[in-house]
């Protein structure tokens, strides 16, 4: 016969009200405590009723990842799944569900209403790619417990979590300068909107300033076909030649490979390419793309830990970075 909380109450010398929270992961209990009765329910083949428990707490169970689901997404933007993997995994093992919705910019703040009408989901982590003003001021005013992944491009009290772009910036310059590169063209996207690269191009600036030095940035779509204009365009510089080309994604990168090898040109003996994003190209190429890599996987365990924090403390506030860019050093450079 299963053992029941009665029985591990009682082999841990505790209530059962203590057995419950440390069962849930309660902020009450201490670590130790926790271990020791985790432990004994282990050993006792406690399995405790999950719907039961979800009854008790009145909880669904369910955390919400709630984005712009288009055709072609998992190709444009291959770091969202890395980050939906880190959250689900973690949330299995707390015994939480991760539901997957689709919601536009202009949609989400009504989806997102309904959603806790109904009472579909304990807490929601939302791609920063949906965020709007009216998104943010309606969960600054709610108890939704929320999690924004990415950097709101605006000043908001909503909590959120991102990569440090500045940071990684900084990274690519420092080890470029350190490898000896000094005319550097910088490849990235729309100067207006695409805030990723500009936070990696103001990490470069700080780093690039303090040598006296300076770099090109060239303006495009992030796209392939845009990547072969702006590698035609870096190339034919009357200025300085470039001797390193720096891409704000594979896409770019695989451009700039593709017009290099049609002037004849070698990598990295006559040119050196270096990209932010190792995924999904960079290790796929001839020669290897060397590469500056966030850990998205972990970016999203973090993000599900802190949502689990937020719905069990609706205090809890965060606006934080997590993940350390690391160099990737492969054959292009």
């Amino acid at each position: 016969m299963a053992s029941t909380i009665y029985d591990l109450a009682e082999a841990a010398g505790v209530s059962i009200a203590t057995v419950s929270r440390a069962l849930n992961d309660h902020f009450a209990v201490s670590e130790k405590t926790k271990e020791r009765i985790l432990k004994l329910a282990e050993e006792m083949d406690y399995r405790p009723n999950a719907r039961a428990r979800s009854f008790a707490k009145q909880r669904s169970g369910i955390v919400l990842f709630i984005t712009d689901l288009h055709r072609n997404v998992a190709f444009e933007n291959p770091h969202m799944f890395e980050i939906m993997t880190g959250i689900s995994q973690y949330l299995d093992e707390k015994n939480y569900a991760m539901l997957l919705k689709h919601a536009t910019q202009k949609d989400a703040p009504q989806a997102i209403r309904e959603m806790m009408i109904q009472e579909q989901a304990d807490g929601v982590i939302i791609h920063a790619a949906i965020l709007s003003r009216a998104l943010a001021g309606m969960l600054s005013h709610l108890s939704l417990p929320h999690l924004i992944i990415g950097k709101p491009d605006f000043s908001t009290s909503i909590s959120w979590m991102d990569v440090n772009h500045e940071q990684a910036g900084q990274k690519a310059a420092n080890y470029l300068l350190d490898k000896g590169y000094r005319h550097m063209v910088f490849l990235m996207g729309d100067k207006e909107t695409d805030k990723i690269s500009a936070a990696r191009r103001s990490g470069m600036l700080q780093m690039f300033e303090e040598e006296d030095l300076q770099f090109t940035t060239l303006y495009g779509d992030s796209t392939y076909e845009s990547g072969l204009q702006l590698a035609e365009q870096a190339l034919s510089m009357t200025t300085e030649k470039p001797d390193i080309l720096l891409c704000t994604n594979n896409y770019l990168a695989m451009a700039c490979l593709q017009v290099l090898r049609h002037k004849n040109l070698q990598v990295p003996k006559d040119v050196a390419i270096m990209t932010f994003d190792n995924y999904p190209f960079a290790m796929l190429t001839q020669p290897q793309l060397t590469a500056i890599e966030a850990d998205m996987f972990d970016m999203g365990a973090e993000a599900a830990r802190f949502i689990l924090r937020k719905i069990k403390m609706p205090e809890l506030q965060t606006q934080s970075y997590c993940t350390i860019p690391r160099i990737i050093e492969r054959e292009s450079t």
